[in-house]
């Protein structure tokens, strides 16, 4: 069984320079040649000098020739193996680093390899690399196609939502009984919220999720209109929203948050005190809040759980992972989620 010192030195030499390598191997197989070329050298040196006592320059060239070829045998190997074998390999690791960082037109065909061996190897990387061309515009391709498919989807489905919103929004008109219009409104109310989620789930191309600011600007237009025909007055809602991205799990739920955030606090606001403000507010770590604020939420408006909206508003901050928190001081409700963080 080989100790650690055996051990050691294979794995220094097998990551040694190939030339280096290549020297080390080439002394090895000449080295009977060198110890000949020496001891004739060295026998010659010693009868030269007892037959004639001195070495004459010509003499020394003669003496010293035998040493001279086997350093140019191992100069000639080490040339013509870094020529045939080192340059090519490391000209390949070039090309292979360059086509791993991007650059996919990298081609290895028109480059003189001075061996058959080499050549073959580079054509091989080309068929590699035409193949791999091929794939990655085949999943393009069908990245595109599924993205389409998906934007089609959502699409048709805010198209029949809104067809239903309709329907409820026409239901609701033709009521007399305030009670049941402000029911129509309220599931009004939240279908029109689907259906915007599903209106900026996938509208930009990049697919990074759903454009908060676009979605809540929307939907506070859309609940001033549904309010002012539930409760005949049309609340002032403002939205203060910067630009960030949150995933379509999240959005649904944010959605349906302010909708019914917003509905109790007009249903429960004189119309002359009908200001809501929604808030939000990302730090780029990955954490975001949301708040809701009006006259109305000084007092907590969820503390009875047989209210259905009550009971609404605790689901979705347990699909959210955060508690519905509210400050009777700002008279206002918060809610913290998850946003993907930015890069």
């Amino acid at each position: 069984m080989p100790d650690d010192r055996t051990y050691n030195i294979e794995w220094s030499f097998r990551h040694w320079p190939l030339s280096v390598r290549v020297i080390v191997a080439l002394t090895g197989a000449l080295l009977p040649l060198g110890g000949l070329a020496t001891y004739v050298t060295a026998s010659a040196y010693r009868q030269t000098i007892e037959h004639a006592g001195h070495v004459s320059p010509e003499r020394w060239v003669g003496l010293a020739l035998p040493l001279i070829m086997w350093l140019s045998a191992l100069m000639i190997g080490w040339l013509i193996a870094n020529r045939l074998l080192v340059q090519p390999l490391t000209g390949m690791r070039t090309a292979v680093e360059r086509f791993r960082a991007g650059d996919t037109s990298i081609r290895l065909g028109t480059t003189d390899w001075r061996s058959v061996e080499m050549a073959a190897l580079g054509e091989a990387f080309d068929r590699m690399a035409d193949e791999s061309a091929v794939h990655d515009a085949a999943m393009r391709a069908a990245l595109d196609e599924q993205r389409r498919l998906t934007r089609e989807v959502h699409h048709r489905v805010k198209n029949n939502l809104q067809i239903v919103a309709s329907l409820l929004s026409i239901q609701a008109r033709d009521t007399t009984d305030p009670a049941i219009g402000r029911a129509y409104a309220a599931v009004q109310a939240r279908v029109g919220a689907l259906a915007l989620v599903h209106r900026w789930m996938y509208d930009d191309e990049a697919a990074n999720g759903v454009d908060l600011r676009a979605l809540i600007t929307d939907l506070c237009a859309s609940l001033e209109q549904t309010i002012a025909t539930s409760e005949g007055f049309a609340p002032r809602l403002t939205c203060d929203v910067p630009r960030f991205a949150v995933a379509q799990d999240t959005a649904v739920p944010l959605a349906f948050l302010i909708t019914e955030l917003v509905g109790l606090a007009a249903h429960a606001t004189a119309p002359d005190r009908a200001q809501i403000k929604v808030t939000a507010g990302a730090d780029g770590g990955g954490a975001a809040w949301l708040k809701i604020s009006a006259a109305a939420f000084c007092a907590d408006l969820t503390g009875d759980p047989s209210k259905p909206a009550v009971r609404i508003l605790t689901g979705l901050a347990r699909q959210l992972r955060a508690p519905l928190r509210h400050d009777p001081h700002t008279c206002d409700y918060v809610i913290d989620f998850a946003v993907p963080a930015t890069p």
